[in-house]
């Protein structure tokens, strides 16, 4: 199996990719759902499945669980003869196989599928997301179908089946039904955060509402569409475009700048709370027959301090995380965020970080896990993705606010942590940041928390910029879909400069450490200082003082075991200054 296969949406300036694809319960009634899901793209040169992107190819039929004689569970508790490694000792003729995620390649899965006679495989995630399949060695044999779905809804469908046989479609819907108009959720504007400070966002804060539709029917028809936002105490916003004519097969963008478009959003003042942008497709005097694609929402939260693409969690009031996608690593996972704004002030300032980790190993345990949160200036000269992630660069990266984080067994998989900077890291309008999760050791087996609810997919295309990157062993992806949503969330302060006045900014290097660490001021020359150093329980491990140093520390320490420290200098000006230091010797 290839290590990570992501995707970026090829986009242009107005217009965005519709394509009428779909994963549907067609019976029992319990099922009867759009899922999401990812599949198997011929285009992609790793696969020979059918091409989904041409009208009416599709596979529709009864359900069935692969069984390749193996025994035994694996570690999500599902069992190993359903992971479809070996070939296939049930009968599958006329059924789409169902196959379980785990250890081997997903285009042998679906080849051992095929061979006994499947019309199509949906392989089910071991995470609760659909993620993108390389076809490996096998996958330019396969020819039938071969879809991902989440192990959320995956389990739906293999719960149902006990009940008795499972209906399931898959493919382009394009003229299966007579009156069809529709959309789907990767191609509507949505908010650019998940979670805006309240300050922040009566500071201007707005976006364009817009979405695309088709006409997915045979017939001819007048289609309207109404778009809104809803808050917590009352309609921010309504508009709608009250009739669109549109053929069969027809698409109609409806994005700012173009002939068609909702108007701009004007909201001086934000409650603090959850707000839901909805849109909603029908027909003019007429029944849609199939309203499953006819309304799409997406929620967004004004809150007290926190800046971050993923949603608030209600129930914590931190930042949401629902999500932990994961392949194995050797030198190390980071996950990013990008963000590029204007704030409130110009002493905005992120005081520390919410993020959530997860631990893979068989222990299920993060204790002594490391994780470092980190702010990076991006001064790469892109301009914008123009359709290619090719075009994206990641040369000119200058952390500028780091902390290092240590779980211990108090810590349960999943936990919304914060790890707050020695002083906080100001934000500049405009610049371009990458705020990001480093995990360094494969050993630790450490994946991070995403809101995989959200879709920034029509962000991307429309404004022609990514939402974030992911890092894996050295080389730079789009992120595990494109259009993720990192649970890292910001804690914004507004008084930057006043806090700043009593530290004195450093940078320490290099973080791991072996035997020496730099440590370099910028703003104080010929100084006097205490060190003392303390290990993660606040036990003193020893202390000196340096004298007349002029800007730059160079500090031994090859006599500190394995672990993690906090590094306290106090200067003679009554000053401080703090570093989280891990010695990895």
């Amino acid at each position: 199996m290839k290590k990570i296969i992501l995707s970026l949406l090829l986009c242009s300036a107005f217009t965005i990719s519709n394509a009428q694809i779909i994963v549907r319960g067609v019976s029992p009634a319990a099922i009867a759902n759009n899922y999401d899901f990812t599949w198997a793209d011929p285009n992609g040169g790793d696969w020979a499945c059918p091409d989904f992107n041409v009208a009416n190819t599709s596979v529709e039929d009864t359900i069935m669980l692969v069984d390749d004689g193996s025994t035994g569970t694996n570690a999500q508790g599902n069992p190993v003869s359903a992971e479809g490694c070996n070939p296939l000792i049930n009968n599958l003729a006329g059924k789409i196989a169902v196959v379980y995620r785990n250890v081997c390649e997903f285009g042998t899965k679906a080849l051992n599928a095929q061979n006994a006679g499947a019309v199509g495989v949906i392989i089910i995630n071991r995470d609760p997301e659909s993620i993108g399949m390389g076809g490996g060695t096998d996958g330019p044999s396969v020819t039938i179908p071969v879809v991902m779905l989440s192990s959320i809804d995956g389990a739906i469908l293999v719960n149902e089946m006990q009940n008795g046989d499972v209906v399931v479609f898959m493919g382009n819907k394009q003229g299966k039904y007579s009156n069809d108009g529709g959309s789907n959720k990767a191609s509507m504007l949505i908010s650019h955060y998940g979670s805006v400070p309240k300050t922040m966002a009566d500071n201007g804060y707005s976006f364009d509402l817009g979405i695309q539709i088709s006409n997915y029917g045979t017939n001819t028809n007048d289609f309207y569409v109404v778009a809104k936002v809803d808050g917590p105490n009352a309609q921010v916003y309504y508009d709608s475009i009250p009739s669109i004519n549109m053929a069969s097969s027809d698409t109609v963008s409806i994005f700012p700048a173009n002939t068609t478009s909702f108007a701009a959003m004007a909201v001086s003042t934000w409650d603090l709370g959850k707000y839901t942008i909805s849109y909603e497709i029908g027909i003019v005097d007429s029944t849609d027959d199939d309203t499953f694609d006819n309304v799409f929402t997406s929620d967004f939260y004004v809150t007290n301090d926190v800046l971050s693409l993923a949603r608030q969690d209600t129930n914590t009031n931190m930042v949401l995380t629902n999500s932990y996608p994961y392949n194995s690593y050797t030198s190390g996972m980071r996950p990013c965020a990008m963000i590029q704004d204007v704030y409130p002030n110009t002493s905005t300032g992120v005081e520390g970080m919410y993020f959530a980790a997860y631990s893979n190993k068989v222990s299920g345990s993060l204790d002594g896990a490391y994780v470092q949160a980190e702010i990076l200036e991006w001064d790469d000269q892109w301009t914008g993705i123009n359709g290619a992630w090719s075009n994206i660069t990641f040369n000119v990266l200058t952390q500028v606010g780091y902390v290092d984080y240590i779980y211990d067994t108090s810590h349960v998989n999943g936990d919304v942590v914060y790890a707050a900077f020695s002083s906080p890291v100001l934000l500049v309008d405009n610049q371009r940041y990458l705020v990001c999760l480093n995990t360094f050791s494969g050993t630790d087996s450490v994946s991070f928390g995403y809101d995989n609810v959200l879709d920034y997919n029509a962000n991307i295309s429309i404004y022609d910029q990514p939402i974030g990157a992911l890092n894996i062993d050295n080389t730079w992806y789009s992120g595990w879909t494109s259009a993720d949503a990192a649970t890292i969330g910001l804690k914004l302060a507004y008084d930057v400069g006043v806090i700043e006045d009593n530290t004195h900014s450093g940078v320490l290097y290099p973080n791991p450490a072996n035997d020496i660490v730099n440590i370099s001021f910028s703003d104080i020359n010929n100084f006097n200082a205490k060190i003392t150093i303390y290990d993660i329980m606040g036990k003193t491990i020893k202390s000196n003082t340096v004298n007349n140093v002029s800007n730059n520390i160079n500090y031994d320490v090859s006599d500190l075991s394995k672990g993690t420290y906090i590094f306290n200098i106090v200067f003679e000006d009554g000053k401080t200054s703090n570093f989280n230091v891990v010695i990895t010797r």
